[in-house]
């Protein structure tokens, strides 16, 4: 299917690109020069998955571990205070660390990921721009023109 407009260098009727590249036998350093790109892909940053809450429930309970040994050693003699049985004190300042860095480590990952989205969100935008000007290309299969005014009359 022609348009109806024809090509300002040699009066041939000019073709949508996509058509004229895929329907014409177009030399093959014009088709690199004129095709489309792929859209962009997600970047994962070190997976969201199973593998970080293994990983940040490890460290979290390694770390744990160790600041409540390190509690129960360095504690007073004036301790447990009243009402606590002894080891307690290494139970809940365990608890708390593993509570804190397994939040602070799942948060690096998620901000990781939140910011490779917002790249994509911009590369997207950027391809759907390029997408746009790519099939508003007209094509002259006689000369080899470009225009990239898409009119339809």
């Amino acid at each position: 299917m022609t348009t109806p407009q024809t090509c300002p260098q040699c009066q041939h009727p000019l073709q949508p690109l996509a058509q004229a590249l895929a329907e014409h036998n177009v030399p093959e350093d014009r088709v690199a020069a004129l095709t489309l790109s792929a859209p962009p892909r997600p970047i994962q940053s070190g997976g969201l998955g199973c593998t970080t809450l293994a990983l940040s429930a490890a460290v979290a309970l390694i770390s744990s571990v160790i600041v409540g040994m390190i509690a129960e050693v360095t504690v007073g003699t004036d301790f447990p205070a009243q009402g606590m049985r002894a080891g307690e004190a290494g139970v809940f300042s365990g608890i708390a660390v593993f509570i804190v860095i397994f939040i602070a480590m799942m948060s690096v990952f998620v901000w990781r990921q939140a910011r490779n989205d917002r790249i994509l969100a911009v590369r997207l935008a950027q391809w759907h721009k390029q997408k746009s000007a790519f099939e508003s290309t007209l094509y002259c299969t006689t000369c080899q023109h470009t225009t990239s005014t898409l009119t339809t009359s």
